[in-house]
């Protein structure tokens, strides 16, 4: 199949850092190369791949809010993508970029599909907000074609053609089994209210262990940072920054008694669930989102629904086979299932495109 990937302009591709579908789309790119297909990847020039790459940006703008709340970066981005569209024929058309380039998809006459990455559940509290303007994007062209990346991910906003759910993968090669000996908790992810870090320092506190965090901070949110989480770090709640390494990810979560995740919204996937549990690291989990569809209760972790039952949780962990931990994400979660998911899904936009 002839296949156009559409990216964004934020962060290349693959990440060197924090972006989960940045690497979504990296690892989707590179297992479509791998199987014969003729790929071209939209994304930024600083990008690496196998693929074709395309692109309007020299070099990936940057994860912050502050920029995406511009429109003209994101329409230069999509403006570029439409054009190559425009003069060449594709099998299929795949958007991660989500809610603009909707409007040029509708205007066009070949196959798409676009995945959701985010939330959009009436009331969320998100820190670039636009919620209800979303939904309405969202309904205004609900009978569009669209990928869910857990099935929680419908339930916001139940009304749009969904094709099918495909869940993340991880390749679990990059990471390795770890004994969890190191004595300390783990949380790793973005720094934003509806993360839990701050939970997550308080549980370490009943439970008097040591936590490590591992942290991107965007620079739209540097305020909460700064006022919020900071004035909690001590000697016993160690702040990393970002870790780029997987070696270095890899250890830390092999080393963790477990990984923490008290989200406070219902979050759509949350690779860093598939990487811990990769390591043999069992992750406590709030039950909200997609955390009941990656985690099985007593046995890959556990699902939780309050801070007093996460403590609880914490004194239970060491009767987790981590062993099973891996397999779980092995059987469940690779990247070669992802991609697997993937190509049915433009199998079906395909055969119903045909139809029309």
């Amino acid at each position: 199949m002839k296949i156009a990937l559409l990216s964004t302009p934020w962060i290349a591709v693959p990440p060197s850092g924090y972006g989960g579908i940045e690497k979504v789309i990296g690892d989707l790119t590179e297992g479509l190369v791998k199987r014969g297909h003729q790929v071209m990847l939209f994304a930024t020039g600083d990008s690496k791949t196998s693929a074709r790459l395309e692109y309007y940006y020299d070099k990936a703008l940057g994860n912050n809010l502050n920029l995406k709340a511009n429109p003209y970066y994101i329409f230069n981005h999509i403006h570029a993508f439409f054009k190559i569209i425009k003069k060449e024929k594709f099998d299929i058309i795949h958007n991660h970029n989500q809610y603009f380039p909707m409007y040029f998809f509708d205007l066009i006459d070949q196959p798409f599909v676009h995945t959701l990455h985010g939330a959009f559940y009436k009331n969320l509290k998100a820190p670039e907000g636009f919620i209800e303007e979303k939904r309405s994007l969202l309904m205004k062209f609900k009978n569009h074609p669209f990928i869910s990346i857990s099935n929680n991910q419908r339930t916001g906003i139940p009304e749009l053609n969904y094709i099918k759910t495909v869940y993340n993968g991880i390749n679990p090669q990059d990471f390795w089994l770890g004994k969890g000996e190191g004595g300390y908790l783990v949380w790793l992810g973005r720094i934003t209210y509806n993360k839990g870090l701050d939970i997550a320092i308080r549980v370490a506190r009943k439970v008097s262990l040591p936590l490590k965090i591992a942290a991107f901070i965007d620079k739209g949110e540097e305020d909460y940072f700064q006022k919020e989480i900071k004035p909690l770090i001590d000697k016993k709640v160690e702040f990393l920054g970002e870790i780029k390494d997987l070696k270095t990810k890899s250890t830390l979560f092999g080393n963790a008694k477990a990984f923490l995740f008290p989200i406070r919204w219902h979050e759509p996937f949350g690779i860093v669930m598939l990487e811990a549990m990769a390591c043999g690291t069992p992750v406590i989990a709030f039950n909200k989102g997609s955390v009941a569809e990656v985690i099985i209760d007593g046995q890959t972790g556990f699902i939780v629904n309050t801070e007093e039952e996460m403590v609880k949780a914490i004194e239970k962990v060491d009767q987790i086979d981590r062993s099973f931990c891996r397999e779980h994400v092995i059987k469940n979660f690779t990247t070669d299932k992802m991609v697997e998911d993937y190509l049915e899904a433009y199998q079906r936009v395909i055969k119903d495109f045909t139809k029309i």
